[in-house]
């Protein structure tokens, strides 16, 4: 073949344009710069238009014309909690990404797995799915991953899931932009105050932010989930603590765990009655020091009398150095667990004992499967439920935020 002379006639019969692009090299690299920038604005209002409530109940009308309507009938028959709940945490994404959320339904299937925490309400505020009440639209998610509640929960009550709701309330990026009448202020500034992330927060004494997280409790149970749970139920950590000013709480009347505990008894008066279980996620050290809110109004006293179950995150990598005269607690995940557990149980026992016809909370701890202070092994894993058991917990819920999760450290299918 004559390779050489053919490049060369092609390099002849191209000279006229490179010398061309090469002139007017500037002047194209300008035009396309100036395209991509005129994409990106385009995109960037598009996006800030589509935020607008009438884009959003338009995007929702047309999402329920493309899905049909939910399915007839009344509320699903909520399902009996298993005897000791083993769970997973579920993301909204992961949840609407069809291999993912078939591979962790499959674990399920085939391990000792008999439950799943789904978010229907995650840390952006807004709302995983399609609502029945209208009034919602506004806080849909521009792709709600769930659809039709009763169209996700359907198959997976089929197999017999025992399925938990999981939503944010406190913690509500989403609500604020729409409602900042409600935020948590600036001092300094007087406006939208944010913790070091940058994430507004809603003031959590602020009966508007009530009722939004029990409508959401509402069409989670209608949808055909069997339990709500509450996260990010508590007063800011983090930030420009003393700049904060609340519309609604005022210190020199009550307290952050006073506040919480009306919030409870709200969430009591309105979802009562409804046979769906409720639960609520606190802070690990609430089984450890019972007398102290750690400044964000979460004790477990206060908070065992309204709901079903308690999730401490017990994860012992959460733990300070030195904690209980452990140098690492992460490295010593039994005792951690155990002990917290154990340490928190004259506090139930004692409502109990005051109260013995009324609902007590029983404790189902969250539990770390991943890498934190410490290599966690499917070994370690297992210590870790097995310090649940041993602990007097109903159950456990295996947390990885990346919902990838160690099958050695599980059993054999229920």
């Amino acid at each position: 073949m004559e390779t050489g002379p053919a490049i060369n006639r092609i390099r002849t019969a191209l000279a006229p344009t490179r010398a061309w692009l090469h002139a007017k090299a500037p002047v194209v690299l300008a035009v396309l710069g100036i395209g991509i920038l005129g994409l990106i604005a385009t995109y960037a209002e598009r996006v800030h238009e589509e935020r607008k409530p009438e884009y959003a109940q338009a995007r929702l009308e047309a999402l329920r014309a493309a899905l049909g309507p939910p399915p007839p009938g009344t509320m699903p028959k909520v399902a009996p909690p298993p005897a000791f709940v083993k769970g997973i945490y579920v993301s909204a994404a992961a949840a609407g990404t069809k291999n993912m959320f078939a591979g962790l339904v499959d674990l399920v299937d085939r391990t000792e797995l008999n439950a799943m925490v789904i978010d229907v309400k995650d840390g952006t505020g807004e709302l995983a799915f399609i609502p029945g009440d209208t009034s919602l639209n506004d806080h849909v998610a521009a792709h709600p991953e769930l659809g039709h509640l009763k169209d996700f929960t359907a198959p997976l009550r089929a197999k017999g899931i025992y399925l938990i709701a999981r939503i944010f309330v406190f913690q509500d990026p989403a609500y604020v932009k729409l409602h900042p009448e409600v935020a948590v202020k600036s001092k300094a500034t007087g406006g939208i105050w944010r913790d070091r992330k940058g994430i507004p927060w809603v003031d959590a004494a602020h009966q508007e932010g009530w009722e939004y997280a029990a409508k959401i409790a509402r069409e989670a149970y209608q949808g055909g989930f069997d339990e709500v749970q509450f996260d990010y139920i508590r007063f800011p950590t983090d930030g420009n603590m003393p700049d904060m000013k609340f519309p609604v709480y005022d210190a020199g009347t009550t307290t952050k765990a006073a506040t919480m505990g009306k919030f409870f008894s709200y969430l009591d008066d309105e979802l009562g009655g409804t046979g769906v279980k409720t639960s609520v996620d606190l802070f690990g050290l609430v089984m450890w020091d019972h007398d102290y809110d750690l400044n964000i109004g979460q004790r477990l006293d206060v908070a065992a009398p309204h709901f079903d179950y308690i999730s401490p995150m017990v994860y012992p990598s959460h733990y300070p150095k030195g904690f209980d005269g452990y140098a690492n607690p992460a490295d010593h995940p039994y005792d951690v667990i155990y002990k917290n557990l154990v340490r928190g149980q004259p506090v139930t026992e004692t409502l109990r004992k005051a109260n013995p016809d009324a609902r007590i909370a029983t404790i189902r701890p969250w539990i770390q499967d991943f890498n934190l202070g410490a290599f966690y092994s499917p070994a370690m894993i297992k210590a870790e439920m097995k310090a649940a058991v041993d602990g007097g917990a109903s159950g456990w819920l295996l947390w990885n935020a990346r919902n990838r999760y160690t099958e050695a450290a599980l059993g054999p299918q229920r």
